[in-house]
């Protein structure tokens, strides 16, 4: 008889005990979603030189949708990712009503070809930019170490104030390099750091012998070749690809 007792009044306490959270659950249901707490600021967190306020607000407009506590993070996420500046996105809420966007925008590099930019971890993207950026172009999935490559070459070149224009990997792995006073500089391979600073340790000498370089061929183990030039600066054309 006690035992029977006991197991009412335990499974009573229970079902009590179940009453009250789906009470407290409902509550709070409602309370999120019916409740105020409105967004009334998005921060945009991070150096970013490309993201407008046309954009945010288009992205707010659309895209944040709910309240406080039943935004979508994910797609606010997602909506800023779409946008061919930003290369990485987190976002989170900041009580009682902003979200805190933290965005890392690409940073151009060059162009690969005509199709879209690089940046520095040599990832291509579909950003618009007026600047005057080095081309690429290279067998497809050699993106990241042409910029990779290029990086350390124009590091090289600076010590000269020499600036790369276009930067060609052949399928073979060789170098073609062209500066912006039309200068071409072929590279193997193998050895281009030491071979680009051998270059650029002789290049006043050279210069004050043949005035203006056209071609440097720097696949010599113990040296290179100079062809002088004398025909006048041009401006590289994006639109054509050269045959590699």
């Amino acid at each position: 008889m006690l035992n029977s007792y006991l197991k009412i009044y335990w499974l009573s306490n229970i079902v009590f005990l179940l009453n009250i959270i789906l009470i407290l659950f409902l509550l709070s249901y409602q309370f999120i979603n019916f409740a105020k707490f409105p967004i009334r600021e998005i921060k945009v967190i991070g150096h970013h030189q490309h993201l407008d306020e046309d954009q945010i607000s288009m992205i707010s407009d659309r895209f944040v949708i709910g309240n406080f506590f039943s935004v979508d993070l994910y797609s606010t996420k997602e909506a800023f990712m779409k946008l061919p500046w930003i290369r990485n996105v987190s976002v989170r809420r900041v009580w009682p009503d902003r979200l805190e966007v933290f965005v890392e925008e690409h940073q151009a590099i060059g162009r690969w070809g005509s199709i879209g930019l690089v940046n520095e971890n040599g990832e291509i993207f579909h950003g618009a930019s007026d600047e005057d950026l080095p081309l690429f172009f290279g067998p497809e999935g050699t993106e990241s170490y042409i910029a990779f490559e290029y990086k350390k070459m124009q590091s090289i070149l600076d010590k000269k104030q020499l600036k790369i224009a276009q930067v060609l990997l052949f399928p073979r792995y060789t170098w073609e390099v062209r500066t912006t006073d039309n200068m071409k500089i072929i590279l193997s391979k193998d050895y281009i750091e030491e071979n680009l600073s051998r270059f650029v340790s002789q290049y006043d000498n050279v210069l004050a012998s043949v005035k203006r370089i056209g071609s440097a061929d720097l696949r010599y183990p113990n040296g290179f070749a100079i062809k002088k030039s004398n025909e006048p600066t041009k401006k590289i054309d994006s639109s054509v690809r050269p045959f590699i």
